[in-house]
């Protein structure tokens, strides 16, 4: 490979190269060299975006933490963040909070919204999880039992095998299907870590009597 130590040689050597390809050649090559900028300059206002939508994140996280927050007033401008930045992570992290700064407000419907918007929204496959379970939970808290056993239904990730088969245990101990409870409470207890949820062991010693 022919190798050019100055300037001049090198602006000689794309003259030849241009009067050897002709202009079609070169204005392939400039095309290129402008779609490189042009993809240079887009990274970096996709990175600016990013930046902007990450910092509204966390002024709302803020918000939502900080003492006398006006939840209602809060929830709006959640709303109005997940509008404007539909589809996206931060999108559906604020739609989880925003769930459950409603069930706190015991708006239960927006609850529901916000996490069936998660749900079908996003593409993680744990984030989606977490969203079903929660959902899951505003639906038993409102009586919507076979509502929530079908949320209960979903294929979720093994790390979440346990609280889903517990929670399923809570609903239909209060449909008053003990036996499915007890079911689901010994499928939670044998994907759970050992010792890790006694909460769930007293689930089970309350159901003995059903076992026998």
């Amino acid at each position: 490979m022919e190798i050019y130590n100055t300037e001049e040689q090198q602006v000689e050597a794309i003259k030849r190269f241009f009067r050897e390809h002709g202009l079609s050649m070169a204005a392939g090559i400039l095309i290129g060299l402008g779609g490189l900028y042009g993809f240079r300059e887009y990274q970096a206002a996709q990175l600016e975006a990013q930046e902007a939508q990450s910092a509204a994140y966390a002024a709302l996280v803020d918000k939502a933490a900080a003492e006398g927050t006006d939840k209602k007033a809060w929830l709006t401008d959640a709303q109005k963040f997940i509008a404007e930045h539909k589809d996206s992570s931060y999108s559906h992290l604020t739609a989880l909070m925003a769930a459950k700064e409603a069930v706190v407000l015991k708006d239960y419907a927006t609850a529901e919204q916000q996490l069936e918007a998660v749900a079908k929204g996003s593409k993680v496959p744990e984030v989606i999880a977490v969203a079903q379970l929660r959902l899951a939970r505003v639906q038993a808290e409102q009586a919507k039992y076979k509502e929530a056993l079908a949320t209960l239904g979903a294929t979720m990730p093994a790390a979440f095998a346990a609280q889903q088969n517990e929670l399923k245990g809570d609903v239909l101990l209060k449909t008053g299907d003990e036996a499915a409870a007890l079911s689901a409470y010994k499928a939670a207890q044998a994907g759970a870590e050992a010792g890790k949820n006694p909460l769930l062991d007293v689930k089970l010693n309350e159901l003995a009597h059903v076992a026998g």
